[in-house]
């Protein structure tokens, strides 16, 4: 294994172990080795042929792992931005042939999933390098994969974002209509996945503080409720941007000349958010806290793929009578959804204490302090910079 490589897997295993065990002398600990390990990377990336290996991309997500799993404070957007520039050129570097091996590929996907993001944030297109790149493999290589598919949902939402900024795309019908279209390709998706990426519903009517408006979801693993959240938060993002356009065209019409499909289209908006917040919250049970898992026969579900959910390492604590969290990666990638439905300025306080009450328990169960740092922010109502986006990677 490359120097550099090995480094900061160390460096990453030393902060999940001080966090797991609030070790401040294991953390000084995997500092240092974080910086060691930063010194050898950047010197690989200054080698023509140590900078296209697989080795030294691996190594360059696992710093930003690092810094992920040990911030405690609210970092700017440019760190960020930064972080994907760099990534993009390094992406752009290596070209098709990173495409050949099962590892390359799943490294050029986690990470051009994250450019997009930022494309996103920032409203810019997505580089075409990226682009020409992503359907390259999504032609030759990966096929019909859910999760591929749903990122080319994703670039055009970019380009969407991108236009509207830069003012190619003004009119407030057009943008409407551009932005129900993006909508619409997203419930498609929903509605085209396997069987595998269905998820069961859960009904009950007891545990408030476990589960919110009466319902939990369960799915058959953790990457598979991050797509659909995924989704859920861009069909919220564009909803916002479908309302907003009706009420800036409503502050420009005379009272009684405002068209009924616009006030039918500001509800639907509102009623998407609503369901799309509520979806969010019942994906939350599973990875934290989850009871009446345990009421359920197995024969009472769809899918086989949830028996793991009544397996010995699942069962209830004979102290408590709780399930035990599944592990810091089921926590973290719940941490963006939940902050963003928490922040939305119509988001009902019941709602958003609920989400407050859990990410205090992911924080403190999980050991993972942006949570605690994610429900203090939620509390004070403060106006917020979107920077979760990062624990999305897990």
């Amino acid at each position: 294994m490359d120097e550099h490589l090995s480094a900061i897997i160390y460096a990453v295993g030393l902060a999940s172990f001080a966090n797991e065990y609030q070790s401040q002398d294991v953390f000084e600990q995997a500092r240092r080795q974080y910086v060691h390990a930063l010194q050898l990377t950047n010197t690989a990336l200054r080698s023509s042929t140590e900078a296209t290996k697989d080795s030294t991309l691996l190594a360059v997500m696992l710093l930003s792992l690092y810094e992920t799993i040990t911030s405690t404070t609210q970092k700017p957007l440019t760190s960020w931005t930064d972080h994907i520039k760099g990534a993009t050129v390094l992406v752009t570097l290596r070209g098709r042939q990173q495409l050949r091996s099962s590892l390359g590929l799943q490294m050029f996907k986690q990470m051009t999933d994250n450019i997009i993001v930022s494309c996103i944030q920032r409203e810019v297109n997505v580089p075409t390098e990226i682009t020409d790149l992503r359907s390259y493999a999504f032609k030759n290589i990966v096929g019909n994969s859910p999760s591929w598919r749903f990122s080319d949902v994703t670039v055009r939402f970019a380009s969407f974002c991108a236009s509207v900024k830069d003012g190619s795309l003004s009119d407030v019908d057009a943008i409407i209509a551009a932005a129900m279209k993006i909508d619409s390709d997203m419930i498609e998706w929903t509605t085209s996945l396997p069987s595998t990426w269905e998820y069961e519903t859960i009904f009950m009517d007891t545990e408030p503080v476990l589960v919110y408006d009466g319902h939990y979801h369960l799915y058959g693993n953790h990457r598979i409720s991050q797509m659909w959240n995924s989704c859920r938060m861009g069909r919220i993002f564009l909803n916002r941007i479908i309302s907003g356009q009706i009420l800036q065209r409503i502050s420009s019409v005379p009272i009684g000349q405002f068209s009924s499909d616009y006030t039918t289209l500001l509800q639907l908006s509102a009623s998407t958010i609503s369901q799309m917040s509520s979806e969010i919250c019942a994906s939350v049970p599973q990875y934290t806290e989850c009871p009446a898992t345990f009421l359920i026969k197995p024969s009472e579900l769809r899918s086989s793929a949830y028996s793991w959910m009544l397996s010995k390492e699942r069962q209830p604590s004979e102290v408590d009578g709780q399930a035990p969290p599944i592990g810091a990666a089921g926590g973290y990638f719940l941490l963006w959804p939940l902050f963003i439905v928490g922040g939305l300025p119509d988001s009902p306080d019941s709602l958003r204490l609920w989400i407050v009450n859990r990410l205090k328990f992911i924080g403190k169960s999980m050991r993972i302090p942006q949570a605690i740092l994610a429900a203090e922010l939620l509390e004070r109502k403060e106006d917020i910079e979107d920077w979760l986006h990062t624990c999305h990677v897990f």
